[in-house]
């Protein structure tokens, strides 16, 4: 399969991706962005996590819609 790439303006690839439904989104940061890594956890990547569920549990997560 042949790729090709295009330069493309921030704001014009920001419109683009608002234009999408949220199931859309997330299929293409999934196949973008998450890479496979099958390696054990650390035992700092094990807690990172049970902190983050700590978070999430207390209502102190950010949605990702507000991160920028």
């Amino acid at each position: 399969m042949t790729t090709k790439t295009v330069s493309m303006p921030e704001d014009v690839v920001i419109n683009l991706l608002r234009t999408l439904s949220e199931e859309d989104l997330i299929d293409i940061f999934w196949k973008t962005i998450v890479q496979c890594d099958v390696s054990p956890l650390t035992e700092e990547e094990k807690n990172d996590i049970r902190k983050a569920k700590k978070e999430l549990k207390k209502g102190e997560t950010l949605s990702w819609e507000n991160i920028r």
